[in-house]
């Protein structure tokens, strides 16, 4: 009986990475909005239930996820002054609260378990986006006009702006890869899997996400490059600028496209925002805007809705935490020489100024644009952390190999 508890606690963290790493690539295995979701609840909570709490405390105490939980608890107590407050939909934003915490705990424990087998789950998981990537661009442009249609990617997603995000999430962990390896044989992969998540960003006319990207990987090379930084950021520019005059169709059809509803959303949005300005709408209250002849149930930008549900007051509190995690990742990049963490947030903040809605929701790009580079922050930041990507390489033999878990 001993024997098989000791199989069990030494497979338990394995079980969990492996499960973890399979909802890191839910968006693109699945056809159906809520099957990310259901992976999550049903795999990754369930294992990682017996590790929330002992990883919950160890960094309870820091300060970046003290302002953390401070916006969570604020944002649904604003659920309190909803209109209509239904209890059913508060317990379904609680749950999710609940599971993004868990999902931090998780990255947490991870990290500490082994963070060189957690670093390689995540190149497994870049390299599976980056066929995933190529299989979308093959498999529609198969059955549509080539490039002037606007691409849609296989996968769980909403639309392409979310893919793209999603995408970029793994461009920009590529690139980190990529330049803190030595050999070219090694960096291919990862480069190559840049490309074909530029090209999604691209030929899916996601004007924001493919700007954000290139911005944020100019940034990760300019920081993390030595040497020849003229050179690399050369390469991506003539890279986009290729894009740009090969396939003049892809933005002619974006600057057609406009900024289409998002200015009248936003003024709509603004208006009913100011009205409730200190405590904001309430959480779960439905937004509904009319623009022209349509319905949208979003505002088509992330500060604009946390200023429209929970007021200044949460605003400010969502600021604060944006600043709070900036700085944590620019202190951490510059211990680490590994500015990873801090372009990830770099793309999250530009993305959601026209994209992404509420933050407490089920796992979309949401998720991989803000919380995953969150828990990743935490993890690696918070007192008693190993070392960070920027000193683990592939070939170290000093990772923490403990197992099993944890008291």
């Amino acid at each position: 009986m001993l024997k098989i508890s000791n199989k069990i606690r030494h497979a338990f963290p394995f079980l969990l990475l492996t499960a973890y790493g399979v909802f890191t690539c839910s968006y693109f295995f699945f056809d159906e909005y809520s099957d990310p979701y259901r992976v999550f609840a049903r795999g990754v909570f369930v294992l990682g239930v017996f590790v929330f709490i002992s990883s919950l405390k160890k960094f309870w105490g820091y300060p970046l996820f003290q302002i953390v939980a401070a916006y969570m608890l604020y944002i649904l107590l604003s659920g309190f002054w909803s209109d209509p407050f239904e209890w059913f939909r508060f317990g379904q934003k609680f749950t999710i609260a609940v599971y993004i915490l868990c999902f931090i705990s998780i990255t947490y424990y991870l990290v500490h378990w082994n963070s060189v087998l957690y670093e390689r789950m995540l190149q497994v998981c870049v390299l599976i986006a980056a066929v995933a990537a190529v299989i979308s661009l093959a498999s529609f442009y198969r059955e549509h006009h080539f490039p002037s249609e606007r691409l849609m990617a296989i996968g769980a997603l909403t639309n392409i702006n979310e893919f793209a995000n999603v995408f970029g999430v793994f461009a920009i962990l590529a690139m980190g890869f990529a330049l803190r390896m030595r050999k070219l044989q090694h960096q291919a992969p990862f480069l190559l899997a840049i490309l074909a998540f530029i090209a999604v960003a691209w030929f899916g006319q996601s004007r924001t996400a493919f700007t954000s990207l290139i911005l944020a990987l100019l940034v990760l090379m300019g920081f993390m490059l030595n040497e020849r930084k003229g050179l690399y950021a050369a390469i991506l520019i003539a890279i986009a600028g290729a894009l740009v005059l090969l396939f003049p169709g892809v933005l002619e059809e974006a600057m057609l496209r406009g900024q289409g509803l998002r200015p009248m959303i936003w003024a709509i949005g603004w208006r009913e925002a100011i009205s409730a300005p200190l405590f904001g709408h309430g959480f779960i209250t439905p937004i509904v805007i009319h623009a022209g002849d349509r319905g949208f149930a979003t505002l088509h930008n992330a500060y604009l809705q946390v200023f429209w549900q929970s007021g200044l007051i949460g605003l400010v509190l969502f600021l604060t935490l944006l600043a709070v995690a900036f700085r944590a990742a620019w202190s951490w990049g510059n211990q680490h020489r590994d500015y990873t963490i801090f372009c990830l947030f770099l793309f999250a903040a530009c993305t959601m100024m026209t994209g992404v809605d509420t933050l407490i929701d089920r796992p979309r790009d949401q998720w991989m644009l803000f919380w995953f580079p969150l828990a990743l922050l935490l993890a690696h930041q918070a007192p008693g952390s190993p070392p960070g990507p920027g000193t683990t390489r592939l070939t170290d033999t000093n990772a923490n190999k403990s197992s099993g878990i944890p008291g």
